[in-house]
């Protein structure tokens, strides 16, 4: 799946010494950046869009640098961040915003195919399905996207959108970094989906996803008894620190648990593996643009609430 999500880049990119040594230099750049963006708030006309296609710019620009051994390594986790790119093109499809399509286009880097599809001028389920059918393989999986799609919305489709990729994810052959990154991720995800089961009092075992530290099968236990503390316990054990109370919100768990990948991918920055320390900046470069989206939006928010799901 990743091969078909993610445009080829021919060139071989700069020496790894010197990818690393600008990679901090822009690390230092986006401190000062988020500095200055809390002192004097974001400028004028900043949307949500606005704000991703100056994220993408980042992953377009190491994968651009790295060479060829380099790019294939931390592709797997910059391949995850383009499936936003996907559902925000699609979402602007839905009401016509065909300008704000192209300009994310021109940051992205999705593959040629899906660059069509979210590019002309059809309807939803039309795109929809192009996509389906450069992502999906022509086995017992196939159609699934497209169900997803026809059955919930775009909001069915970008889940299952990225199960399938994190299933991929899973069964790759992926290097120690990598691997540490999306068991860290998958295990997020998946306590937020027993968070929002337990909530609104659903239940479905088959909503987990193997690949986290986590057993599924401990997951779908709780999920099964209706058991907040063992979710309080696990948070505790994930995080590395008290739970909030068991009626705390979804945002908070889940700036909680941002904070906890957050940690992690610094940890492997610190290793001095050229392949953590880009995975830690692209890392930082996401939380840049989560943060700047939660402050464009929050607007209900005082001081002491903004302060709670801001990510560290």
């Amino acid at each position: 799946m990743l091969s078909e999500l993610l445009r080829d880049i021919a060139s071989d990119g700069y020496p790894t010494d010197y990818l690393l040594a600008r990679v901090r230099a822009r690390r230092a750049v986006l401190t000062a950046e988020w500095s200055a963006i809390r002192a004097r708030g974001l400028p004028p006309g900043v949307t949500d869009d606005v704000i991703w296609e100056r994220f993408l710019r980042e992953p377009g620009w190491l994968r651009s640098q790295a060479n060829r051994r380099l790019r294939a390594s931390v592709d797997p986790m910059l391949g995850l961040f383009e499936l936003k790119t996907v559902v925000l093109c699609l979402r602007n499809k839905a009401v016509q915003r065909n300008a704000e399509i192209a300009r994310l286009l021109a940051a992205s880097q999705v593959a040629d195919a899906l660059r069509t599809a979210l590019s002309q001028r059809t309807d939803v389920p039309t795109a929809v399905a192009a996509i389906a059918f450069a992502l999906e393989p022509a086995d017992g999986g196939a159609g699934s996207l497209r169900r997803a799609y026809a059955e919930t919305g775009l909001k069915g489709f970008e889940t299952r959108l990225t199960r399938n990729y994190l299933g991929r994810m899973n069964d790759a052959r992926l290097c120690p970094p990598v691997r540490e990154f999306f068991a860290s991720f998958i295990d997020l995800r998946n306590l937020m989906t027993l968070y929002k089961q337990l909530r609104w009092e659903i239940a479905d075992a088959e909503a987990f996803l193997p690949g986290g530290t986590i057993d599924v099968p401990r997951l779908q236990r709780i999920g099964a008894d209706k058991d907040m503390a063992s979710l309080d316990l696990l948070v505790r054990e994930i995080a590395g620190r008290a739970a909030p109370p068991l009626a705390m919100a979804e945002g908070s768990l889940e700036t909680i648990l941002l904070g906890r990948l957050s940690r992690r991918t610094r940890n492997l920055s610190r290793d001095e593996d050229p392949v953590g320390t880009v995975l830690d900046y692209a890392w930082r470069v996401y939380i840049h643009a989560r943060n700047q989206s939660l402050l464009l939006h929050a607007a209900h928010l005082d001081a002491a609430g903004l302060e709670k799901e801001l990510v560290a």
